[in-house]
């Protein structure tokens, strides 16, 4: 029977947190900051074993059959709001919470308004009350100001290997290779290519410039208004593939956009 008179509350952790998925930006965040505990969360997604089999050899903490959001994964591999859930579990382990994010992703579970809102949130269900102690949280991502080329970057600089990003797994297909054609491969590749990794033939199953959803959104990366900052490196990448001699037709229909744009207003 539960104890319903007791002097235990929860105590202040003091404790940093890194949500731990195995990817390349993750895995560059715990080398760069050293965070006290690396907490994995599966969420049954239909990617979680596969990235658990490319985890260094280190301590980390597995949360399974807490959450099922898997449930709700969508046909592009969104999990909307996912990272709300994470962060509230994240939050019995320690008060500084890191997710790794960067500029150029887009979902707003990864934005300021987001980390604001959740410190928020947390400080409310903490404060002191008679089960708690006050605890106070700090939700952030530390290299949000930074693109995947610029992570990496940063990551070689501060001796980090080849060897550990290519052995990171970022794929929504779950495979024992990487797709190549999901926009997670396409952005992994982009970042390694622009810091001179050369991904060696049969790492991605099909070239990630190949990926059929990229003309779609190619005029777009001209514009700048697919990633900001982060499509001058996505044409970077492409600049050094076969693709390159359709760049130039994108970026003329793109110039021509904006131009009509402009005229219209």
């Amino acid at each position: 029977m539960a104890q319903m008179i007791t002097s235990g509350k929860e105590t202040v952790r003091s404790k940093t947190v890194l949500l731990y998925s195995g990817g390349m930006d993750s895995l560059i965040i715990d080398h760069l900051l050293k965070p006290d505990v690396l907490l994995n969360i599966s969420m049954n997604s239909a990617y979680d074993a596969r990235e658990r089999e490319s985890f260094p050899d280190k301590e980390i903490v597995f949360l399974d059959n807490v959450i099922d959001l898997g449930r709700y994964e969508r046909d592009d591999a969104i999990i909307p709001n996912r990272n709300a859930h994470l962060v509230l579990l994240a939050s019995h382990y320690g008060e500084t919470i890191w997710l790794g994010s960067v500029y150029g992703d887009r979902s707003f579970d990864k934005d300021e308004a987001f980390y604001s809102h959740m410190t928020t949130l947390l400080d409310h269900m903490w404060s002191e009350q008679h089960w708690t102690e006050e605890r106070k949280f700090m939700i952030s991502s530390p290299f949000k100001d930074k693109t995947k080329t610029q992570l990496v970057y940063e990551f070689l600089e501060m001796d980090g290997t080849e060897e550990a990003l290519l052995t990171s797994y970022s794929c929504y297909e779950g495979d024992e290779k990487h797709c190549g054609h999901c926009k997670a491969c396409f952005r992994k590749w982009v970042a390694l290519e622009n810091n001179g990794i050369i991904t060696s033939n049969g790492y991605f199953k099909e070239n990630p410039w190949d990926a059929p959803w990229l003309d779609e959104v190619l005029i777009q990366i001209f514009n700048g208004g697919y990633r900001g900052r982060e499509d001058k490196d996505i044409i970077y990448a492409l600049d050094k593939t076969p693709k390159h001699t359709l760049l130039d037709h994108y970026q003329t229909q793109a110039g021509h956009l904006l131009r009509t744009k402009e005229f219209k207003l």
